[in-house]
């Protein structure tokens, strides 16, 4: 485990985790060769830069001999990511989490159990995109469709990759997914069709920010479920608290993002609706029970990741823009809402990062 090469996949998470929201980063597949794309903010204007070698590890080091990256970041985050990550499947990982087929033809109805990795990784990534969605709309909602008409017809279309990989997932293996995750998938599917139908009153201002909350809030519940459902590949009495910190992680991560976009929403309007602040107070309760939870269940490693994350520059904004938000129950925040919502995304994709590394670590049960 300690040689194995990085794909595609955990190279993007390292260069994205590395730069912490002050840049941003990709790992992609040019043929035989691994390259690094990283894009870093400056005072003036972002300076972009290509790193290529024969493996991600040498690109990210060339990075880190340019002095875009930090040599003991990247250290670590390699080191962290050999330890917990399974070998890839034979087709390797496509940008976003996704698994590589093995090659161009149709996937086909498979008949060998369920990968868990992929599975869960196709169901978190869905559920990242569909939390981001719900950030997204209620912004556009609040601000009468002034602010993020581009990004919210974007993301539409980067949930529904999303949605229909989940798809692709079944026709693959059909009934061989788990009981209770299968169950709870029908129940998801047809909030994802709501959801669909919805987007055009979203975009005709039709629907209030609050309802729109509400709407993705019980789609991503359901969501989350079928990945409880698929707990039980999870046989392991050694890997269970492991796996408890995963889903604890994700309940979160969707806790926050609930409270991004009740936040995004009454800064915008620079005051609550009624009950929303009280919906606050108890998001940030139960992140934080979720999160303790973690930090209890969780290997080493990862809680201290996340604890370098919940101490960074970018946490700090979150938490500074958080107690202004608690402080004036009686609104006139004086809050950006889109340096809310940059700031509270890039901590959630922290999570995910996480997360990610968390689940890669988990051994499922094949029969």
């Amino acid at each position: 485990m300690a040689g194995m090469a990085l794909g595609v996949d955990e190279a993007t998470r390292i260069v994205r985790f590395c730069l912490a929201g002050d840049g941003w980063g990709d790992a992609t597949y040019e043929g035989e060769t691994r390259v690094i794309k990283l894009v870093l903010n400056g005072a003036v204007q972002a300076a972009s830069f290509r790193f290529e070698a024969a493996t991600f590890e040498a690109a990210l080091h060339l990075a880190v001999e340019a002095g875009v990256l930090k040599a003991q970041v990247v250290d670590k985050q390699i080191a962290f990511v050999r330890q917990t990550s399974p070998k890839e499947p034979a087709g390797g990982r496509l940008r976003g989490g996704g698994i590589r087929p093995a090659s161009d033809d149709p996937p086909e109805a498979q008949t060998g159990p369920v990968p868990f990795s992929e599975a869960t990784g196709i169901l978190s990534a869905l559920i990242h995109e569909t939390q981001r969605e719900r950030g997204i709309s209620s912004l556009y909602a609040a601000s009468a469709g002034r602010l993020f008409g581009e990004q919210l017809v974007g993301q539409w279309r980067v949930t529904e990759r999303r949605r229909l990989a989940l798809l692709a997932l079944q026709e693959r293996f059909g009934d061989r997914l788990p009981p209770v995750a299968a169950a709870q998938l029908g129940r998801a599917e047809a909030l994802l069709r709501d959801i669909a139908t919805a987007r055009v009153k979203i975009e005709k201002l039709q629907i209030a920010p609050v309802d729109v909350i509400a709407s993705y809030s019980r789609m991503n519940g359901e969501l989350l479920r079928v990945i409880d459902g698929f707990l039980i590949m999870v046989v392991d009495p050694a890997q269970r608290p492991t796996a408890l910190a995963w889903i604890a992680l994700l309940y979160a991560k969707e806790k926050t993002g609930v409270e991004r976009a009740q936040l995004v929403s009454a800064f915008e309007r620079d005051r609550y609706f009624d009950g929303q602040y009280q919906s606050l107070l108890g998001l940030i309760a139960a992140r934080e029970s979720y999160l303790h939870l973690f930090a209890a269940a969780a290997p080493p490693t990862a809680g201290d990741l996340l604890h370098e994350k919940l101490e960074s520059k970018t946490a700090g904004a979150v938490q500074k823009m958080e107690r202004i938000a608690l402080d004036h129950r009686r609104g006139g925040f004086g809050v950006d809402p889109t340096d809310w919502f940059e700031a509270i995304s890039d901590q959630i994709d922290f999570f995910g990062d996480v997360e990610t590394a968390v689940r890669s670590s988990l051994t499922p049960a094949w029969a």
